[in-house]
């Protein structure tokens, strides 16, 4: 069964509520953006939580490896979520505990995308302001999905409540990351969280 991120937690009852609703991994943006924490804000919310089977994933852009390292040490997080231009190298020393990020548009084939080490390989809309998603969806029908390894994919990019499960079912992703799909007026909407999370699980 596909499992669910929620990115983009800013406060602790945000957090919970994901967790309660089924979320499988929540994450914390440290990479500009409107939904940035920082390091300080993400371990105080952590650190009051019962996860339970829920993981914890900070979103970085091109960070050094000491950034890294000190924000899996200082917060309590699971995961990295590299979604920059980190080298196949780099991500290769958080390879147990680490997610790599590419735009649909990457000029590398899905074969040399997950040729990277990792968790999960995610495949997001195309960058805009920043370099994370765009909060709209990327040509579904087109992109070649030859080369995609299905147990380690990941899939995100205006992913909303009325498009998960055709999402689902055109690309049979391991994972589905979600942030600006679940909000209104910028904020985490519960029952768009809801929503989503069951129509993710209603797909056999």
């Amino acid at each position: 069964m596909t499992k669910v991120k929620i990115c983009g937690m800013q406060t602790l009852e945000d957090a919970e509520y994901a967790i309660e609703a089924g979320a499988d991994f929540i994450g914390f943006v440290f990479a500009p953006s409107k939904r940035q924490v920082t390091s300080e804000q993400a371990a105080d919310i952590i650190k009051k939580l019962d996860t339970g089977h829920t993981k914890t994933v900070g979103v970085f852009v091109n960070p050094t490896a000491e950034e890294a390292k000190k924000a899996l040490e200082d917060t309590g997080l699971d995961y990295i979520q590299f979604h920059g231009d980190e080298p196949e190298a780099f991500v290769e020393q958080f390879k147990t505990r680490a997610i790599k990020a590419f735009p649909s548009n990457s000029e590398l084939s899905n074969r040399e995308k997950f040729n990277y080490p990792g968790n999960f390989i995610l495949i997001d809309s195309p960058r805009k302001e920043y370099y994370g998603g765009s909060g709209t969806t990327f040509d579904w029908e087109s992109f070649d999905q030859d080369g995609l390894d299905k147990s380690r994919f990941a899939l995100a990019g205006g992913l909303k409540p009325d498009n998960i499960k055709e999402a689902i079912t055109t690309f049979d992703p391991a994972l589905v990351d979600v942030s600006s799909g679940v909000e209104t007026d910028g904020r985490k909407d519960y029952k768009k969280v809801d929503e989503f999370i069951k129509n993710v699980k209603e797909v056999l």
